[in-house]
């Protein structure tokens, strides 16, 4: 009290303060959160505010264009002004110069509402990281540094993403301690949101490796490896369920949602798409990750040591007369003779493209079909071929020497050995054509059998018809047949 008798000032307001709050006013709680009283602290406004994000504009507003205008590097720490010393010139210019120079170098972005970003030093382009967290959520890909920026896609649990630029973390503001960094083939993620309350989703790999999981129940592969990126490129080597493989690049998701990725693998690992015992034409092509989209299984998954080395798979010796087991490379004598073998890889083929697997992984059928619709011209040739690529007649695409095996005839007969693919909106078919004296010549060999997108030639052509004891069975009454049994 003051020696008059009166009150100090600070002790009125405090009483008044007090009688605010018993009144029901607010005292900044910044955790209240009491919507019966209209209460609100701050942390919960933020939350509900980050819900809602993003906010679109009002109408009002509607006509008006923000502009977000932060900071440069460099900016945010200005040198003090240099003092001259009264006997030297100069007076410590290249100081206040390499300061400047400093700044630059190590500074990072303003970011609205979050605060400043530096460089995190030990981070470099092409190191892998892993998603770690610890509860199995996808970590999101953003296209921009910002949180609020659209999502690109997620990268699953214990899945890889391969680093394109320096890791940047928050210095300053309410996002203090957070990590954020540019991947492959492009966006944006966030490593680590420990410092703000959120989980670890990243962690650094040595090396992202793969484990094969997807069994296609026969010899001949699992897993087809192609040349490049398209699901038709040429076949360099195919794999066995249990086979380690290194990823080698960011993966791809194609238009109907397939994954591919593109591999490397060591010595001792897969082998030749065709010759049981040979070695692989490469030791590095594209896969198919994940097919699921389609309807088709997952083909690997990520190793949990993924700093552990590649280890070709366990293949134990087949015993006298037991099948062979999958994954092993059959002898001569163990092998299917003939057209109709195994063909674990075509089927694994047609999971990939999220096609129904006929009849089985063994091809047991004998159908026969006949060259028809060739019409005349030129161009209107039909090819048999030595790889499963697509010529059909008039579409003007004509084989290469090295690919054509020969020309077909109007009425010629030929056996499908396996099961047909799609391809390129055409369907072709494996054969072997049939000899005047009814033997085989040596095959397999592909055709074109029939259209499949009609867009391309606008009807439904067909050049092969189905032939049985000699007679024509069309698409129509086969169909037929099959209702009535």
């Amino acid at each position: 009290k003051r020696p008059d008798g009166g009150r100090e000032e600070e002790e009125v307001e405090e009483e008044e303060g007090t009688a605010a709050l018993d009144a029901g006013e607010a005292n900044f709680d910044k955790g209240a959160w009491a919507p019966e009283a209209e209460k609100y602290g701050i942390i919960g406004l933020l939350s509900a505010r980050q819900a809602m994000m993003p906010i679109s504009k009002a109408e009002e507003m509607a006509h008006l264009k923000m502009l977000v205008c932060p900071k440069q590097p460099g900016e945010d720490a200005e040198p003090e002004p240099a003092r001259r010393h009264p006997d030297r010139k100069g007076g410590g210019k290249g100081k206040v110069q390499e300061r400047k120079k400093q700044e630059v170098q190590g500074a990072g972005r303003v970011e609205p509402n979050m605060g400043i970003t530096e460089i995190l030093p030990g981070s470099q382009r092409n190191d892998w990281w892993k998603n770690c967290e610890a509860n199995a959520m996808a970590v999101i890909v953003r296209e921009h540094f910002s949180l609020t920026s659209a999502e690109l896609w997620r990268v699953p649990s214990g899945h890889y993403v391969q680093q394109a630029g320096p890791n940047e973390v928050f210095i300053n503001g309410q996002a203090t301690g957070l990590q954020r960094m540019p991947v492959l083939p492009r966006g944006w993620v966030t490593v680590d949101a420990i410092s703000v309350g959120g989980p670890q989703y990243l962690e650094k790999v040595r090396r992202p490796a793969w484990s094969v999981i997807f069994q296609s129940g026969t010899a001949r592969g699992d897993i087809v490896v192609r040349d490049s990126l398209p699901l038709d490129s040429p076949e360099v080597a195919v794999l066995f369920k249990g086979a380690r493989v290194e990823q080698a690049g960011p993966q791809h998701v194609l238009e109907d949602g397939i994954v591919r990725m593109p591999i490397s693998f060591r010595v001792g690992v897969g082998r030749h798409p065709t010759n049981a015992v040979a070695e692989p034409l490469k030791r590095t092509g594209w896969v198919t990750c994940d097919a699921t989209s389609q309807g088709g299984p997952m083909f690997f998954e990520p190793c949990a040591d993924a700093g552990a080395e590649d280890a070709p798979p366990e293949r134990a010796p087949p015993q006298a007369g037991a099948p062979t087991p999958v994954g092993a490379q059959p002898s001569t004598q163990s092998r299917p003779a003939g057209p109709g073998g195994p063909r674990g890889a075509e089927r694994g083929e047609r999971a990939e493209r999220g096609e129904a697997n006929e009849a089985g992984s063994t091809w047991d059928k004998n159908r026969f079909w006949k060259v028809v619709n060739l019409g005349e011209g030129e161009s209107n040739k039909l090819a048999l071929v030595s790889r499963a690529e697509p010529f059909a007649p008039g579409s003007g695409r004509v084989p290469s020497a090295d690919l054509l095996i020969r020309w077909l005839q109007e009425g010629e007969v030929v056996e499908q050995m396996g099961h047909s693919k799609k391809m390129r909106g055409y369907m072709v078919m494996p054969v072997r054509p049939v000899g005047e004296a009814g033997g085989p010549e040596d095959a397999p060999y592909w055709v074109t059998r029939r259209v499949v997108d009609k867009t391309k030639d606008g009807v439904d052509v067909e050049w092969f018809v189905e032939t049985r004891n000699g007679e024509e069975v069309r698409r129509v009454d086969r169909r037929g047949q099959q209702r009535q049994r």
